[in-house]
């Protein structure tokens, strides 16, 4: 047999359901695939060898302007970061709709 919910009860779960700021989760995605691409790309230049990012490089046709060297690591950390903030405010945006659409806010005023 099934209860209804009382008023506290749903007050509750809708203060427990976490929003997310996009702002916040967009500088961190930002920061950390601006990172991790500067990361992999100066591993692979100090690394050196003969042919040097063989895959990485592969990044130049999305990417204008990048490649496996000095100056392409720190254009790869803009483009990393440019392109993660850009999905993680996203994700905040699409989470926080969803969230918005199953626990409607109660309107003051």
């Amino acid at each position: 047999m099934m209860r209804r919910s009382t008023v506290t009860e749903e007050e509750l779960v809708r203060s427990a359901v976490a929003r997310l700021r996009a702002g916040i989760l967009a500088i961190v995605c930002g920061l950390l695939a601006g990172t991790g691409l500067f990361v992999a790309t100066m591993w692979l230049v100090l690394q050196g060898g003969k042919n040097v990012g063989q895959h990485l490089s592969l990044l130049r046709y999305f990417l204008p302007g990048y490649s496996v060297t000095w100056s392409g690591a720190l254009l790869g950390f803009f483009y990393g970061a440019l392109f993660g903030s850009l999905a993680g405010g996203l994700i905040a945006w699409i989470y926080n709709r969803v969230v918005d659409l199953r626990h409607p806010r109660k309107r003051t005023g």
